[in-house]
């Protein structure tokens, strides 16, 4: 994955809003999972297909986080989201 990466959620994933935390359930595979603040954003913000770039440029906009580790945390997030098959990817 690259910061060019086009991501969307995958559509048959239900997924529920807890405070600042989004638990997540994939029907296909039979598994639940959690994302924290952050990673409650960052799903947010792939309801619609969005690049990494404009991902991390929302993520440094709303949290205090240097670049360098946004990108990197970002992309590891995506990545870890991606071999789950919780996104899809262009």
């Amino acid at each position: 994955m690259q910061m060019t990466t086009v991501v969307r959620r995958h559509p048959s994933l239900l997924a529920s809003q807890v405070n600042d935390d989004v638990v997540l359930f994939s029907a296909e595979r039979g598994m639940y999972y959690g994302t924290q603040a952050v990673g409650g954003r960052i799903w947010s913000l792939i309801q619609d297909e969005t690049s990494v770039s404009d991902i991390c440029e929302r993520v440094l906009a709303e949290f205090s986080v240097e670049r360098e580790n946004c990108e990197r945390d970002v992309l590891q997030f995506l990545e870890q989201l991606e071999t789950e098959g919780l996104v899809t990817t262009r």
